[in-house]
């Protein structure tokens, strides 16, 4: 069974996860699982490699590599 946790101004006790404290209405009472952070890394990860375009990036960080080098 899951420990009811006591929100920090008011000391009413909470239970799951909620965005505020249902007697003084303080937001985030209880911290979010630590697998929540990884969990958002990935999907903006997954997002970016679905949405930008890796090849042009590529192209346009060469050719400005070449464009000092060249004399």
């Amino acid at each position: 069974m899951r420990a009811v946790r006591k929100c920090p101004r008011c000391g009413l006790a909470i239970r799951g996860y909620v965005d505020e404290c249902p007697g003084c209405g303080l937001d985030r009472p209880v911290p979010l699982p630590w697998y929540v952070y990884p969990l958002m890394l990935a999907i903006f990860l997954a997002a970016l490699w679905l949405f930008v375009d890796l090849e042009s990036v590529a192209r346009a960080i060469l050719s400005v590599r070449e464009g000092f080098g060249g004399t």
